[in-house]
């Protein structure tokens, strides 16, 4: 064919011909961008999980380091609670706190008093009052409550420590003394025990006491030291607020592990 006539024809079939070449490169360029899209969705992909994995170990991380503050606060709190302290108890029977002045102090000394023992409205908790008490208004009128004091109405002969006292311990007054733990937080009168659980510290231990069982008023049982020691000038039979041994008495208290008629021992535990 000659060259004019391809001109020719190409001149007549131009517009054809472009137009089927437009359209296999608008083809082409659509594939194209479809396999871009493909591998740019698929990186996406990737990177979108990338960062979601750094994200959940970032997240991870601060709730580890969150915890690990969290435990050393707490353990400085608990370390300066210790620190402080706080625990009080009475040590009932003494005048002084157990340990050395670096573990205990010493709130206030004083003698122990309750209800008299043949009244029938009488309180029950027994009080350990201070020897010097501040006064504030009043008027000496008796009312219809009353406080007295407290005396050990037996021996105890056989049973308790007796080198702190010169003469039997019946009829004595009954000293106290109000202690606080310089370390430890809580603590706890153990009944049946002359020890502590594990994991708590001993403070003393003795024997427990309580208002006659025949008497109209009630009391409340209390941990007497196991070597009391007594008010010198509160020999005499007085009455008031009487203490008694507690023995145990089997039946609907299990017998064994308790034994009838045994004096139960008791202990004060800090923790």
């Amino acid at each position: 064919m000659k060259v004019s006539a391809v001109f020719g024809y190409l001149k007549q079939r131009g517009h054809v011909l472009f137009s089927i070449s437009g359209v296999c490169c608008l083809i082409l360029t659509l594939s194209v961008i479809s396999l871009s899209n493909n591998l740019n969705d698929h990186r996406y992909n990737e990177i979108s999980q990338h960062l979601s994995e750094m994200k959940n170990r970032a997240i991870s991380k601060q709730d580890e380091i969150a915890e690990t503050k969290r435990k050393k606060r707490e353990a400085d709190e608990d370390v300066n609670i210790r620190q402080k302290g706080g625990a009080v108890y009475i040590r009932w029977g003494r005048t002084t706190c157990p340990g050395s002045g670096a573990n205990t102090e010493l709130v206030y000394s004083g003698i122990a008093g309750g209800s008299y023992y043949t009244h029938l409205g009488a309180a029950t908790n027994l009080q350990c009052l201070p020897n010097d008490p501040v006064w504030g208004r009043y008027t000496d009128t008796a009312g219809s409550a009353f406080m007295y004091g407290m005396e050990f109405e037996e021996s105890l002969d056989g049973l308790i420590d007796t080198s702190n006292i010169q003469k039997p311990l019946l009829n004595h007054n009954v000293p106290c003394v109000v202690c606080r733990s310089k370390k430890r937080i809580s603590s706890l009168m153990v009944p049946g025990k002359f020890d502590c659980f594990p994991g708590w510290n001993f403070e003393y231990h003795g024997y427990l006491m309580a208002g006659s069982h025949g008497h109209k008023a009630g009391t409340s049982y209390i941990c007497i030291d196991q070597a009391p020691q007594a008010d010198p000038a509160g020999y005499r039979d007085e009455n008031g607020a009487l203490l008694y041994r507690v023995t145990a008495q089997c039946g609907s208290l299990p017998c064994p592990n308790y034994v009838q008629n045994r004096e139960l021992p008791c202990s004060v535990c800090t923790k």
